[in-house]
């Protein structure tokens, strides 16, 4: 009897396990209290938040407007203007810089919005004067600056029509050090807009293109881009003056976002004493953020065929155990082969399963 009752404990928990690796579909934007999540079409974000896996010990340096001081969201490590002979005049009276370092970082404090990494240690480097006009020079000095800061990864919201030798070699500089640069591959500005944007374009860097709410591709001209990566960008919440938020569209918000996201895919990592490096960053951050474009990953469709077949033989063994019980003699139920054949489930649901985790990663 207790064998019996085992067996059928064990099935139980076979079965009901077997759905633990379906995907996770969290809600667009969800309050929480007093503080809102981000957007997370694909759910890749909530699986890395649950986990709590929030980017702490990343550092991520900001290239842009500088950052509201005052906003109680907001938290930075370092900070640094290059617009001006004052270079601790970082504060942000554009409004730029302070959306894209809510995006990424807004802090877990109870109130306002939560960023990608909330945990994440923000380097500000203004570059952009208050107008947000922006030159070659100032943006290769916040390069600089975020590599003697020993950054992880460089968020560069901005954009140049043009390549500069001097860019490049900043950019280069960056690269040698094993910093991740994350850049807009630029704008639409009108239909059939295609252009080359800069620093995004540059082979090293990740070029990162806009989806829309829904998880798709914003514009068809992205795709004549070859952008490397893209993220949600469409109606995206973000930090703002007198600690309010706002919901705003654009590349330079979709830059921040995978700037966030790279820094939850380098900490998981370096928890598991894994190697980072641009490609590997680069696939990982593929696989989960463009779900919407690319289809439902391959492990995905593993684990559904898996859980199906897995329902079968569960069925398929209970049928059978049935029908040997009713044409035994003396009633008995095969509970050597029941064994033997469980045991064979869990076995390859194992190896399976573990096979599909080494191989997606």
């Amino acid at each position: 009897m207790m064998k019996k009752r085992l067996l059928i404990i064990l099935a139980g928990i076979l079965f009901a396990g077997s759905f633990a690796f379906q995907p996770v579909h969290a809600s667009k934007i969800v309050e929480s209290d007093r503080e809102v999540n981000q957007l997370d079409e694909a759910g890749s974000l909530a699986k890395y938040h649950d986990n709590n896996i929030n980017g702490k010990n990343i550092k991520i340096a900001i290239l842009d407007t500088g950052i509201d001081t005052t906003n109680r969201d907001l938290a930075f490590k370092k900070a640094i203007n290059f617009t001006s002979a004052d270079s601790a005049d970082f504060t942000d009276r554009n409004g730029h810089g302070t959306k894209i370092a809510g995006i990424i970082g807004a802090r877990k404090n109870g109130e306002g919005l939560i960023g990608i990494a909330p945990n994440s240690e923000l380097y500000i480097a203004k570059v952009a004067n208050d107008s947000g006009k922006v030159a070659f020079a100032e943006v290769i000095k916040g390069l600089n600056w975020a590599v003697q800061q020993k950054v992880d990864i460089i968020n560069i919201s901005l954009e140049f029509g043009k390549g500069n030798e001097a860019l490049k070699e900043a950019i280069d500089n960056a690269v040698e050090h094993d910093i991740i640069v994350v850049a807009s591959a630029g704008n639409i500005r009108a239909e059939g807009d295609t252009f080359k944007a800069y620093p995004g374009a540059y082979p090293d860097v990740i070029s990162v293109g806009m989806l829309n709410v829904h998880g798709q591709i914003y514009a068809d001209e992205f795709k004549e881009k070859k952008v490397d990566v893209y993220a949600p960008g469409e109606d995206l919440t973000s930090a703002y003056f007198d600690n309010k938020m706002t919901l705003d569209t654009g590349v330079s918000y979709a830059t921040a976002y995978a700037s966030g996201y790279a820094a939850l895919v380098m900490e998981d990592r370096l928890s598991r004493d894994e190697s980072i490096s641009r490609d590997s960053l680069l696939k990982t951050m593929k696989a989960d953020l463009n779900q919407g474009i690319n289809g439902t990953p391959w492990y995905v469709y593993t684990g559904l065929i898996l859980n199906i077949l897995t329902f079968c033989a569960v069925i398929g063994l209970g049928i059978y155990s049935i029908l040997s019980y009713r044409k035994s003699i003396t009633r008995k139920w095969p509970l050597r082969t029941m064994g033997i054949s469980i045991a064979i489930i869990i076995a390859v649901n194992a190896v399976v399963r573990y096979l599909v985790f080494l191989i997606s990663k």
